[in-house]
């Protein structure tokens, strides 16, 4: 009788398949990584890749806003609290990034600020943009954020966060040196035309980490934080 002339397969073998020899797990995890590809591309075609007709806005996807930016600006929020102290928290950091010179403090104006801002709004913002390069870098990372009040109309959001500056120890020197600062920005979000708009600005230093563990019972941060939300910038 004659023998295969190619290697044969037990159908029933857990490391063995079809005539294709690749075991099951394989082709599942080859499978998956299709599927993942596919919706890689997907995302980078749907997000982010595309100018609106020169209007300088970019199309994002994120659960509860931002779904776009305008000239470097997040804009397009839900109208919910989720929404609200998101818009909060990447308002916070857009005039972080006015002040590193990489928004311009008009547009920030122009698509995140309330037409009945307040003058200490509009001082923080005066103060970003007349900002001169001193040779320091800053990070701002957001930690808790607090809703302390919301309506369909209005919110007040907390935010306490950390701030990482990096700095020249003296003038020509190549080492630096870091300072870690702790802050809370509360931030009074107006909801107008279809979007939430920063009205309001407060701002005070600390508490620390270690003053934080036992907060007064009138700090935002005695209340409960959200679980989770969308920032938009990495600085």
């Amino acid at each position: 009788m004659g023998s295969s002339s190619g290697p044969s397969y037990a159908t029933g073998s857990p490391n063995s398949g079809p005539a294709s020899g690749l075991p099951l797990w394989v082709k599942l995890a080859i499978g998956f990584s299709v599927f993942a590809l596919i919706v890689g591309i997907i995302a980078v075609f749907t997000s982010g890749g595309g100018d609106d007709s020169g209007s300088g806005a970019d199309a994002i996807r994120a659960a509860h806003g931002p779904t776009t930016t305008i000239d470097g600006v997040p804009a397009g929020y839900t109208r919910d609290q989720a929404g609200a102290q998101t818009a909060a928290v990447n308002f916070i950091q857009a005039n972080g990034q006015t002040y590193q010179g990489r928004i311009d403090a008009a547009k920030l104006r122009e698509v995140a600020v309330s037409a009945s801002a307040t003058d200490a709004l509009n001082a923080v913002i005066d103060a970003s943009s007349g900002r001169t390069d001193l040779g320091k870098t800053v990070n701002n990372v957001p930690l808790i954020v607090t809703v302390t009040d919301f309506s369909q109309d209005s919110a007040t959001v907390s935010v306490w966060g950390m701030g990482v500056g990096q700095s020249p120890v003296s003038e020509g020197s190549d080492k630096v040196g870091i300072l870690t600062v702790y802050s809370t920005s509360t931030v009074t979000m107006k909801w107008e035309n279809g979007d939430w708009k920063a009205q309001d600005w407060k701002f005070v230093s600390g508490p620390s980490a270690e003053d934080a563990q036992f907060p007064a019972t009138d700090s935002p941060l005695s209340k409960p934080g959200a679980n989770g939300f969308y920032t938009f910038y990495v600085n």
